[in-house]
C-alpha cells in the first residue's frame, strides 16, 4: 500500500531546512568578514611598521653622530605574501556563500510565492467575502512560521468590523514582507492598528539592518512603491526606520 505524503508537513519541513541554511551561512559568512577584517588589518599594520622603521631610519642616519651600517628598510620589502593569499582566499569564500544564500532565499521566495497564498482555507475571489481580522491573523501566524529569524510583534484585540479581506490586500502585503525580509534585511516588524466597524489602518514598523549603500537603499523605496498596491503607502524611510501603512475600508 503505498504510503499518503503530508504534502504541508513536507513543505514545512523544507522551510524550516531553508531558513536554517540561510541562517547559518549568514553566520559563516560574518565570521569570515571578521577574519578578512582582521587580516586586512595586520597586513596595513605591517606596512605602516615597516615605514615606521624606515622613517625612524632616516631620521637617525640625518641626525645621529654614528655612522650607521644598518640596511635601509623600505615597504617595496615588505613580504606580505602569505597575508595576500589568505586574504584571496576568505574573499573567494565569502562570495561563495553569498552566492549559497542568494540560491537558497530564491528557492525560498518561490515556495513562499507559490505557497503563502494559495495554501490557505480560503480563496479569495472577488465575490467572496472574508472578514479581515481573522484573515489577517492567521496570515501573520503564516509569516510568524515561515521565518522565524524575523521578530514579528502585534496583537490581536477582541473586536469587531465588517471590513473584508480582498486579493489586492493579500497580493500588496505579499509583496511588502518579501521586499522587507529579503531586500532590506529587517529583523523585527512590530504592528500597530486602529480598527473600527468601517476602517482598519495598519501600520508596518521595520527595522532593517544597516545598508552597506545608502544610495542604493534611498532608492529602493521607489522599487517598493512600485511594487505595492494601492492600499499601501509608505510613511518612512530611514536607514533605522520603515513604516508602511495600509488602510482597509
Amino acid at each position: 500500500m503505498e504510503k499518503k505524503i503530508d504534502k504541508d508537513h513536507l513543505i514545512n519541513q523544507l522551510y524550516d531546512y531553508l531558513i536554517d541554511e540561510i541562517h547559518q551561512l549568514n553566520c559563516r559568512k560574518e565570521e569570515l568578514r571578521k577574519e578578512l577584517y582582521q587580516m586586512r588589518e595586520d597586513k596595513n599594520k605591517k606596512i605602516s611598521d615597516a615605514a615606521d622603521q624606515n622613517r625612524i631610519y632616516h631620521i637617525r642616519k640625518v641626525f645621529s653622530p654614528l655612522n650607521f651600517e644598518e640596511e635601509e628598510l623600505s615597504n617595496a620589502s615588505v613580504d606580505t605574501t602569505k597575508l595576500d593569499t589568505s586574504i584571496r582566499k576568505r574573499t573567494a569564500e565569502i562570495q561563495e556563500i553569498e552566492k549559497k544564500i542568494k540560491t537558497l532565499s530564491g528557492y525560498l521566495e518561490g515556495l513562499e510565492e507559490n505557497y503563502f497564498i494559495i495554501d490557505t482555507d480560503y480563496d479569495l475571489n472577488q465575490d467572496e467575502k472574508v472578514l479581515f481580522i481573522p484573515a489577517f491573523q492567521k496570515l501573520m501566524e503564516h509569516m510568524k512560521m515561515i521565518h522565524p529569524e524575523v521578530r514579528m510583534n502585534y496583537d490581536f484585540p477582541d473586536q469587531t468590523s465588517n471590513v473584508c479581506m480582498n486579493f489586492s490586500f493579500l497580493k500588496g502585503f505579499e509583496e511588502l514582507m518579501k521586499f522587507l525580509i529579503f531586500e532590506t534585511g529587517v529583523y523585527v516588524i512590530n504592528l500597530e492598528k486602529y480598527i473600527d466597524k468601517y476602517k482598519i489602518l495598519i501600520q508596518f514598523h521595520g527595522k532593517p539592518k544597516i545598508p552597506k549603500d545608502i544610495e542604493i537603499f534611498q532608492n529602493s523605496r521607489k522599487i517598493l512603491e512600485d511594487k505595492l498596491t494601492k492600499e499601501f503607502s509608505i510613511i518612512r524611510w530611514k536607514s533605522n526606520s520603515i513604516i508602511v501603512q495600509a488602510l482597509m475600508e
